[in-house]
């Protein structure tokens, strides 16, 4: 540990970084007490060493982002090297903490060790416990031994690995890089959105016309990392993505962001404020929180924004979809068969009642599977029968379309 100024000049030092930083009364309690600790820590056993990474963890939760550093060498003493080998000792050791705590290895040697991958500190583990001890010279013996090994094997693709590792790999990837694209398409919305409220006239063209087209990809990503697919029920051949549980908060994430998508689904000028303060903001800040278990921004749950993005999928076949990924009005403005039959009767002074055919599946059968709904051929007509289903269905509507009072 190095110490590099004395107490008072490190209490004056801490009451600047506070007032600079605006640290709060509670706050600077709970970090002055911190701060004891990590001065008098005698750093002579493994116990403590964790302890001072967990002490110095627990400090970068209550200061301001990306100031932990300062704070450490302005009020404690510290070297940022230091810091940084300190907390990663607690995040990186903390799952071999008892076993190297008995093998009483030395806060030098962790400081060496956190930086191994978890098959190396297991070697070093391995080694300490048939030698009875660990130097730093052994893990960088370890850490190099395991290098040139790793170099001398030749290079696999991920995405050439079969079986189920190999799946999970390249999803492990897939998660991991899609999240993090994710996020920052929020947070660039969010900016944006963030620079236009505090101006007095916000363009709803220009703030559209930056974050739209933004908008949109966020909402396939989100459809990609967390939306399954399935066949429709009523027509097996067409696959869908399954819509987020209605009524949900990630559900109101991907409704905002698809509302987003388009200019022509935001509000007007004169809500348009009200919208970004009260709906926009909130629900991107929940999605993008680092917190454990972020609270909703509204108080209840029933008050989230309806969920039920609109599908391309009806239950007669495939809408067609425009741009923007919505459904096309002409194609969904069509009139039902219902509204087709009722139209010809009323014409002849009839009332037409039709009854729609029921699904033969259920809400509670499962979805067939695409190997079960491919593996029933389809059912083709034979002319005859298409002919004498055409003369029936005449027949009928003819007799619907009857006045009560004609002549028999």
């Amino acid at each position: 540990m190095t110490k590099t100024t004395n107490a008072f000049a490190l209490l004056s030092a801490a009451r600047t970084f506070y007032e600079a930083n605006a640290v709060a009364e509670d706050i600077k309690s709970q970090l002055e007490e911190t701060a004891m600790f990590l001065i008098n820590v005698s750093r002579r056993s493994t116990e403590e060493a964790f302890k001072l990474g967990e002490h110095l963890e627990r400090a970068a939760e209550l200061l301001p982002e990306g100031t932990l550093e300062k704070w450490a060498v302005e009020r404690c003493g510290y070297t940022a090297r230091h810091v940084r080998t300190q907390r990663a000792v607690f995040r990186n050791l903390a799952r071999y903490k008892d076993i190297l705590v008995d093998l009483a290895v030395g806060p030098t040697v962790l400081g060496k060790l956190s930086a191994a991958e978890p098959e190396q500190i297991e070697q070093a583990i391995g080694f300490a416990a048939q030698n009875g001890k660990l130097r730093v010279q052994d893990v960088a013996a370890i850490m190099a031994g395991s290098k040139s090994e790793a170099e001398a094997r030749p290079q696999i693709d991920p995405y050439d690995v079969g079986g189920l590792d190999g799946l999970k790999a390249i999803i492990a990837i897939k998660v991991r890089d899609g999240i993090k694209s994710f996020v920052g398409h929020l947070e660039e919305i969010r900016t944006h959105v963030s620079e236009a409220l505090p101006k007095k006239n916000i363009v709803k063209k220009t703030l559209a016309e930056k974050t739209h087209l933004t908008a949109r990809l966020a909402h396939k990503e989100l459809e990609s990392l967390a939306q399954f697919v399935r066949p429709s029920l009523n027509t097996a051949y067409v696959i869908s993505t399954a819509a987020l549980p209605g009524k949900t908060g990630w559900a109101a994430v991907g409704a905002l962001l698809y509302k987003m998508g388009s200019e022509t689904t935001w509000p007007d000028k004169g809500e348009l404020r009200t919208w970004l303060e009260t709906e926009v903001v909130p629900i991107l800040e929940w999605a993008t929180s680092k917190s454990s278990a972020p609270a909703w921004p509204r108080a209840e749950t029933s008050d989230m924004p309806s969920a039920n993005v609109p599908v391309e999928v009806s239950t007669d076949g495939p809408v067609p979809a425009n741009d923007s990924g919505s459904p096309d009005p002409v194609a969904m403005s069509f009139p039902s068969m219902e509204e087709r039959m009722e139209s010809i009767a009323a014409a002849f002074g009839a009332t037409a009642t039709v009854e729609a055919p029921k699904s033969k599946l259920t809400l509670e059968d499962d979805v067939p599977s695409v190997a079960e709904a491919l593996a029933k051929p389809e059912k083709r007509l034979t002319r005859p029968e298409i002919v004498g289903r055409i003369k029936s269905a005449s027949d009928i509507a003819t007799k619907s379309a009857t006045p009560p009072n004609a002549a028999a």
